[in-house]
């Protein structure tokens, strides 16, 4: 894709989006699709949900409304951005009415399935040296956890938005230096484009939530972008980059669930352990945790991008030593200010 074309779409889906999101912010309000703060909200004001909506709709318009255009629509897009769309669907139901957690799963793991269908490639994901029956269920429990990761991950204003612009940002770069196919370069685009106009009502102080209608099938779509990330080069610096890229939520969400299970705590209750909501309570504003994620995520995309193709074992490693010095960082600060309260 050309520079000056990525440009202008960009541009275009990101207006789209940031009028989208406008719109919506009174039509959820008055159609009384509020979230309404809990003991385990990181907000205390009631504001509209749902905001994802017109994420969704731009990123998957745009995407194959551009291959459309060109002529260059194909299967395995169109099942990607169909199944992307199908779970919108169920999770904005979700946001309305709270269906039970095993429907949900057993959908999404349906639309992992499918998903996979398109994206193993002939020779699996790790170039044959591993049975494909041993690779199917492993990667499809990784997507589907990813998609998960992703729901629970958005808890404050902002993270969503600067998680996904990261790891959208990251894909670019690696498909225009030749680590992965272009073909990823219009998805990826699409994605930055449609969540940075939603970002710009979602920064603190937020004027309405993204709701799982996005943040679930952002996780989808993210994950599949990932998976072919790291089947593209045959070796393990296509997995390093995969690992590299969404480090901070792949750590944060994996630890806290493991540290519950470990604790016999209910998983699926909602709760306020993640590493950034720890520093969310006790002095770092959402806005100030949001820009330090931001600032790890520069370092995992240059990993990704310079040192993983080279070094892939070093570059997890520096990667993983990064994401931990900051959820250290959290957790001293807050409690840094919790003392000096």
């Amino acid at each position: 894709m050309q520079p000056l074309t990525a440009l202008i779409i960009f541009c275009v889906l990101f207006t789209v989006s940031l009028l989208g999101t406008r719109a919506l912010i009174t039509l959820l309000t008055r159609r009384a699709v509020i979230d309404v703060p809990n003991e385990r909200s990181s907000h205390v004001v009631p504001k509209p949900r749902g905001g994802g909506i017109a994420v969704v709709t731009v990123m998957l318009v745009g995407w194959i409304g551009w291959l459309a255009l060109q002529g260059n629509l194909d299967s395995k897009s169109m099942l990607i951005a169909g199944l992307t769309a199908g779970l919108a669907v169920l999770s904005f139901i979700d946001d309305l009415k709270n269906l039970p957690a095993r429907l949900r799963l057993l959908i999404q793991a349906v639309a992992v399935a499918g998903g996979l269908l398109v994206t193993v490639p002939d020779t699996g994901f790790s170039n044959g040296l591993v049975p494909v029956w041993v690779e199917l269920p492993i990667a499809g429990f990784a997507w589907l956890w990813f998609v998960n990761l992703f729901n629970f991950m958005d808890g404050i204003d902002g993270i969503t938005g600067v998680e996904t612009i990261s790891i959208g940002c990251g894909l670019l770069g690696l498909s225009m230096l030749g680590g992965i196919g272009a073909f990823i370069q219009l998805p990826a685009l699409a994605m930055v484009a449609a969540i940075a106009g939603f970002l710009v009502w979602n920064w603190q102080p937020s004027k309405i939530f993204i709701g799982d209608v996005a943040s679930i099938p952002l996780g989808f779509l993210a994950g599949w972008m990932l998976l072919e990330t790291g089947a593209a080069t045959g070796d393990l610096s296509g997995w390093a980059a995969a690992l590299l890229l969404p480090g901070y939520y792949l750590f944060d969400a994996t630890f806290t669930l493991l540290r519950r299970v470990l604790r016999r705590e209910n998983v699926f209750e909602a709760h306020r352990q993640h590493f950034y909501q720890q520093a969310t309570q006790r002095g770092f504003s959402h806005a100030g945790a949001c820009l330090a994620i931001l600032a790890l995520n520069i370092i995992l995309i240059v990993l990704a991008l310079f040192v993983a193709p080279a070094y892939p074992v070093f570059s997890v490693l520096a990667g993983l030593g990064a994401v931990i010095l900051l959820c250290f960082l959290f957790r001293r600060g807050g409690q840094k200010a919790e003392q000096s309260a």
